[in-house]
């Protein structure tokens, strides 16, 4: 089978400073190769990149890299005139699979030339829909990662509804796994993922915070990209999380392109903490997935996004999304110094998370996908 995956206008593919959709695309693209199907990638250009044509058996078509401005509308447009570009360069495939914001709409027409010569179209939706779901309507299927955001582009787009399919994110298991168990009293708490202020960094800082004025020697490092350019929230957030930080200092070593990096970070860290509360913004964060592989518990809010992966008390420890900030912190600090006092009950859930994520696997979730490019495409095929 011939695949076709569109990546978006502002990040790079690995081995280049890749988000968190590229790195899952990527890693399911080299599964599709080595599964025997012809797959090629466009994407945006990076200096990062190999020269060659193709790698890791993927054939790889570039166009020019696009910035992020700091604000969704300009970046819309961006989409917009980047994905009119790549439109005219697809080519021949059973299914294409996309995550821009416009070209599935430039694609509409489910007959005509253009739709005979890219096969099926697969929109794939890491966001929460605000109101751009009626621009799928002539999408063959729409992927996306969790029930949560399954239901809500059902409830925009009720005629969707048929043609939704929900599977969860890959982990690459070879990458992400345990190492050597940290003897004596966690010492170190990660996060990981972009520095922004949609992801309440300040409810994770704050409740380290506490532990530390409690006497707890607990280091916080938060691992990320911060620049605007980059999905961060910029200087002034950082000059905000120091000024709660005060009188400690937390680590913030940058962000790091390459996953055996990040899966060394994760392997040298005692606690991990996601603390997002946006139920609007979040579909299924691959980074707390990641920990859990690599044998950390993740302490995250109770969104629907992770119905099914994190479960309380057992793969991991939630609190309450809509909590006071004072509370939402309370409970942060409580279940970190939990997991610090009670070394058992701790590997009890890391054990849990790691279950998880066994069946998290890119092999898995990448043989679920294959199995649906066939039903699509033979669908298609079907159709007068």
């Amino acid at each position: 089978m011939r695949i076709t995956i569109v990546l978006g206008p502002f990040h790079p593919p690995p081995p280049g400073p890749a988000g968190a959709v590229e790195k899952a695309w990527w890693s399911l693209a080299r599964e599709f190769t080595q599964s025997g199907h012809a797959v090629t990638v466009v994407a945006s250009d990076h200096p990062d990149l190999p020269r060659a044509p193709e790698w890791d058996g993927i054939r790889v078509l570039r166009r020019p890299p696009l910035a992020r401005s700091g604000r969704t509308s300009i970046d819309v447009v961006r989409d917009f005139f980047w994905s009119r570009q790549v439109a005219k360069v697809l080519p021949e495939a059973e299914v294409t699979v996309t995550n821009c914001v416009w070209l599935p709409w430039l694609l509409r027409q489910r007959s005509g030339s253009i739709r005979r010569r890219i096969g099926a179209l697969n929109v794939h939706v890491q966001r929460y829909p605000k109101g751009q779901m009626g621009l799928y309507r002539g999408a063959d299927r729409i992927s996306t990662v969790s029930a949560t955001i399954s239901e809500a582009i059902a409830r925009e787009v009720p005629e969707l509804a048929s043609r939704i399919l929900v599977i969860p994110n890959p982990v690459d298991l070879s990458v992400f796994h345990p190492g050597i168990e940290r003897p004596g009293t966690p010492r170190r708490l990660l996060y990981t993922g972009r520095i922004h202020p949609a992801k309440r960094l300040d409810l994770l800082v704050e409740a380290w915070r506490s532990l530390r004025e409690a006497g707890r020697d607990l280091e916080l490092r938060l691992v990320g990209p911060w620049a605007v350019g980059a999905g961060g929230g910029g200087d002034r957030l950082i000059e905000e999380l120091r000024s709660l930080a005060a009188p400690h200092e937390f680590e913030l070593p940058g962000p790091t392109a390459s996953p055996l990096r990040l899966a060394e970070e994760l392997r040298a860290a005692d606690l991990y903490c996601y603390p997002s509360t946006d139920a609007r913004g979040e579909a299924l964060p691959v980074a707390p997935l990641e920990a859990m592989a690599c044998g950390l518990v993740p302490v995250v809010a109770d969104l629907g996004q992770y119905r099914g992966v994190i479960d309380d008390s057992r793969s991991g420890l939630v609190f309450s999304a809509t909590a006071s900030r004072a509370e939402a912190v309370a409970a942060i600090r409580s279940s970190l110094e939990r997991l610090i006092l009670e070394a058992d009950w701790r590997r009890s859930l890391a054990e849990g998370a790691l279950e998880t994520a066994r069946t998290l696997s890119t092999a898995a979730i990448a043989a679920r996908h294959l199995s649906d490019f066939e039903q699509c495409h033979e669908a298609l095929r079907r159709t007068p």
